[in-house]
């Protein structure tokens, strides 16, 4: 250290000079500094302003995180209305009630700002008179320690304006500090308990990467048009100054936000409101386990009323647990379920279509044996009548199971299995919804496909019944149910509007026309009708003098594995329902009702719910079959998404929330053509056909187009012979489900 101390020494000692002489050579070193400086700042310089980057920065792009601020305009989700323009479900503000707990919260004078604890019991007090708490969960929420504060659970969220207010005001009046509230979006559903299964929900889902929160469907409706209903967010950016605060008119749109399109049901606000009052008593008088009901135009497939109990209050998710509300799934399209002798329609519609069926032929309907099991009717099970001596219309009026296995085996095994596939059993509806249940066709074996004309040992869902229910209502003419009416779009000020969906001819106009007759006989007949009351001497089901066609049914339900397999043995383990056409000659609505495992059961409490609701229906008809007026003249246009490779039935589904009309061809699970070319523009309730990768039986083609038809052969190699004129299907030469293999030619009977 001392040697390398003197070597400095002597260097300043050696270069040492006069003092004007350092000063000179101190003045040229600093100006050759500056100068050297002065070229690194302009070379500097140079390159920001080349590149905009300094050492690989972004210098813009953090300048705008210094004086910018960027956000997330959330998109406007859509409305659901009914379908007469009354809001179903909409966007609105909601609130969260909080309590502050932490005792350093104070303001600058001291005064207190959280909740003392000398005031829990006036919190609770409040809580539970406005919000419906229960006290000790509220003090509960209070006395957690070391939190700075706390919330109180689903009930209290989602709170609307009004009993925010409410509460505000009387913790205030209480002199209570620390009692706020969050604001934040929220999804109002004005009406409380309508149709919420169905409906459904949408809730606050917070984006993990951006933070930001929107709703998304998560039941029903909303889960399943949550596309459509989403839209899609913008982005805004505003201006802060140095300290951060944003500067007034600064905001500047980035990207704008694309509102979701609204969404108009076929449901009716009056009807649904009714249907949801009958369906309170019939609950209230049955005590029963499950019940739904549904109303249907029978013309046009349109859902007017649907809704089930237990259910729960959209608005205020009262009774959203599982406990009240038995299942999350919708009893409509998401339950499988053995149907019944509701079932027997399709049977005797099927034995007069056959050819087969002969109204004197006389029976004694004692029992029935087939292979190696013995039927018999309900009465004889029940020990009520050891057989009686009845024709076959007057089986069907009774619900005889002898009478309709007699029907059931004239017809014979395969005709009656291609019956049911003509009724689209066993296939989904796709009717727009999702997650829907399949149900299956009977086992392949003689005793269950005999037992499946009387609804036991095949699985069907409600909709699919409604569906196949068209075909009698409709005169032979099956129709895909629906229950959108128009989808508008707020962007474009454009809309799509829905017309009838022709799906299928399973029988003729003459055998489902004759079929509502001896329905008719099921609640007139006073000997024979199941829905004849003696106690009453009238129908169980009637309104006015309209003549109204009914089929009864009481289904057992199969136990599960766990409860040892076959059937409940209890005495209330029934599902009995009920289907109703009015008026029979030339029905305008059709509606369906299953009451599961009730605790009390006449039978007349089908009055309290079939009654009124057809009554508002008929009452309203003028108004419930006018055709849906579209939102003034500018149609939305949709683009044929490229889905070929995809799941048919999904694609289905897809196809119908935008108003397209999907005909899935084959059994496949694939799509493998379509008639509409990838991008080509489709006009609303345009029929394409969906090719898919199984195709063993010939199709239903009736309503087809000869567009349709023509490339259908085309794909076939087919060629087509066309009779009469109109541009669709109204005949076929081959029957549905022959052999498609063995076919090269057909002929088609054109109509309108």
């Amino acid at each position: 250290m001392k040697k390398l101390i003197q070597l400095f020494l002597s260097y300043a000692v050696e270069e040492r000079k006069t003092p004007m002489i350092n000063r000179k050579r101190v003045g040229q070193n600093l100006m050759i500094l500056s100068i050297f400086v002065f070229f690194v700042f302009l070379i500097n310089f140079a390159i920001i302003i080349g590149t905009d980057s300094k050492f690989g920065i972004d210098l813009s792009e953090g300048a705008a995180q210094v004086y910018q601020l960027q956000v997330t305009q959330q998109a406007k989700r859509g409305t659901i209305y009914d379908r007469h323009g009354n809001v179903i479900a909409e966007d609105s503000t909601t609130y969260s009630v909080y309590a502050v707990m932490d005792t350093s919260y104070v303001d600058v004078y001291g005064n207190k700002l959280y909740v003392k604890k000398s005031q829990f019991k006036k919190v609770a007090d409040i809580f539970h008179e406005y919000l419906g708490m229960e006290k000790d969960y509220v003090i509960n929420q209070l006395e957690q320690e070391k939190l700075s504060q706390t919330a109180f659970g689903i009930e209290g969220n989602n709170l609307n304006y009004s009993t925010m207010s409410a509460v505000a005001e009387a913790v205030k009046k209480a002199g209570i500090k620390g009692i706020d509230f969050y604001t934040n979006p929220g999804r109002m559903y004005p009406n409380g308990t309508f149709a919420s299964h169905f409906i459904g929900l949408a809730q606050l889902v917070e984006d993990e990467k951006t933070g930001s929160k929107s709703f998304t469907g998560t039941m029903g409706m909303e889960f399943a048009l949550n596309e459509e209903l989403s839209g899609t967010d913008g982005i805004i950016s505003y201006q802060k100054d140095k300290n951060g605060n944003v500067l007034l008119g600064s905001s500047t749109p980035v990207k704008a936000a694309i509102n979701g399109k609204d969404i108009y049901t076929t449901l009716s606000q009056p009807l649904q409101v009714t249907l949801e009052t009958q369906l309170d008593l019939l609950a209230e008088k049955t005590l029963a386990k499950h019940i739904s009901a549904t109303l249907v135009n029978a013309k046009t497939g349109e859902i007017l009323a649907t809704s089930q109990r237990p259910t729960y209050n959209a608005d205020t998710l009262e009774g959203l647990d599982e406990k009240k509300i038995g299942t999350w799934n919708s009893l409509l399209y998401q339950g499988n379920y053995e149907p019944g002798s509701t079932m027997k329609v399709f049977t005797l519609a099927s034995s007069i279509d056959n050819g087969t069926f002969n109204p004197n032929q006389t029976y004694y309907s004692d029992k029935y044996e087939l292979a190696d099991a013995v039927i018999k009717d309900w009465d004889v099970n029940m020990g009520l009548s050891d057989g009686n001596y009845l024709t076959l219309s007057q089986g069907f009026a009774y619900s005889s199971n002898v009478g309709i296995l007699h029907l059931q085996q004239g017809i014979g095994t395969d005709k009656w299995m291609n019956y049911l596939s003509k009724f689209r059993f066993g296939t989904r509806t796709r009717f727009g919804m999702s997650d829907e249940a399949v149900g299956n066709l009977p086992e392949d074996n003689l005793v269950t496909i005999a037992q499946s004309a009387f609804g036991q040992g095949i699985n069907v869902t409600q909709i699919q019944m409604l569906r196949a229910f068209t075909s009698i209502s409709n005169n032979g003419v099956m129709l895909e149910p629906h229950f959108i009416g128009q989808i508008y779009d707020p962007n474009t000020e454009s809309s799509r509007t829905v017309g009838p969906e022709i799906i299928g001819n399973p029988i003729s106009s003459e055998a489902a026309t004759e079929t509502r007759q001896y329905m008719v006989t099921v609640g007139t007949d006073p000997i024979w009708g199941t829905l004849y009351s003696k106690t009453l001497g009238s129908p169980v089901i009637q309104v006015g003098n309209e003549s109204i066609a009914v089929k009864s049914g009481t289904a057992q339900i199969a136990a599960s594995a766990e409860e040892g397999g076959g059937y409940l043995q209890g005495s209330n383990d029934t599902i009995n329902s009920v289907i109703a056409m009015i008026p029979s000659d030339d029905p305008m609505f059709m509606m369906y009702v299953t009451i599961q495992q009730p605790e009390v059961w006449t039978g007349l409490e089908y009055r309290d719910i079939f009654n009124p609701v057809l009554e508002e229906a008929l009452l309203m008809e003028r108004e419930l079959t006018q055709p849906i007026q579209p939102i003034g003249d500018k149609k939305m246009v949709y683009k044929m998404p490229n889905i070929v490779g995809k799941s048919s039935g999904n694609s289905a589904d897809m196809l119908r929330r935008n108003i397209v009309q999907p005909v899935i061809v084959g059994e496949g699970e694939k799509i493998i053509k379509t008639s509409v070319e990838k991008g080509d523009k489709v006009p609303e309730n345009a029929q394409i056909l969906l090719l898919t990768d199984s195709l063993k039986k010939v199709p239903d083609l009736y309503g087809w187009t000869k567009k349709n038809v023509d490339i259908f052969a085309e794909w076939q190699g087919w060629t087509v012979n066309y009779k009469g004129s109109g541009n669709k299907v109204v005949k076929q030469s081959v029957d549905v489900g022959e052999d498609i293999s063995k076919l090269d030619k057909i002929t088609i009977t054109l109509g309108e």
